[in-house]
């Protein structure tokens, strides 16, 4: 039978393989930590790359408008647009994301319902026409006047211009979610709304395109949108001209 040798370790040597084992812990956490902040910077300054911006000769258009690092009192300035200087919860989450370019596409998600506010009152401001918010309709908007009501899709947006809903995949749904993603059907709006937070995701510096709806109809599917606005498209409609011509036109 083979024998158990005892080994005595003294409280001092555990002492010390202890605290080794804790710093050599630290140091792996902290080398983990940086790597997976370079590869997320790397990521954001690939993306920044991908989409230079394009000038024209009115102004610039950003395909992308990706900022790396955004100061603490600028995101608090930018919150305070939002939510106002009071301390809350969401004032401290919108500071947090300002802040971290990992969150920025969740930003538009939160802030969604009351950036609707803010298109609405810059509409009517700029059409001397009311707008009034709706629920339960494809249309976040409707003139409310006696006129020829216009019904808007208004999206918040900082880099692409994505524009695939947020309905279910589902059956009822099946005819327009032929990519994964659903699309609207060109009858259930007239013209959506683009709005282009400040890149430090403020109000101030902010703008809003306009864009027809029969600028979006899907030329392969004529009776939906197209769930992605392209480039071509942007650049006609991404500057203050284009968007005072809609106006116009719609309202």
């Amino acid at each position: 039978m083979s024998q158990v040798t005892s080994i005595s370790i003294s409280p001092a040597t555990t002492a010390r393989v202890v605290k080794k084992l804790e710093a050599d812990i630290n140091r792996a956490e902290k080398k983990w930590f940086t790597e997976v902040r370079k590869a997320g910077r790397k990521s954001v300054l690939h993306n920044a790359k991908l989409y230079k911006t394009k000038q024209t000769k009115d102004k610039s258009i950003d395909d992308i408008q990706m900022d790396i690092d955004i100061s603490r009192e600028d995101a608090e300035k930018s919150a305070s647009e939002w939510v106002g200087e009071t301390s809350s919860l969401m004032r401290d989450w919108l500071i947090s994301a300002i802040m971290d370019p990992m969150q920025h596409r969740d930003i538009g998600k939160v802030l969604a319902n009351v950036c609707e506010i803010h298109v609405n009152k810059w509409l009517s401001e700029q059409t001397g026409r009311p707008i009034t918010a709706v629920t339960g309709e494809p249309h976040d908007s409707i003139t409310g006047d006696d006129g020829s009501p216009v019904r808007i899709q208004i999206k918040f947006r900082k880099d692409q211009w994505h524009f695939e809903t947020t309905r279910r995949n589902s059956a009822k749904n099946a005819e327009t979610s032929s990519t994964g993603h659903v699309a609207y059907r060109k009858e259930e709006f007239d013209m959506v709304a683009i709005f282009k937070p400040s890149p430090k995701f403020g109000i101030t510096g902010s703008t809003i395109r306009c864009i027809p709806v029969s600028a979006l109809v899907n030329p392969k599917k004529t009776d939906q949108l197209v769930t992605n606005i392209l480039s071509p498209t942007r650049r006609m409609y991404d500057n203050d001209a284009k968007t005072a011509e809609v106006l116009t036109e719609l309202f």
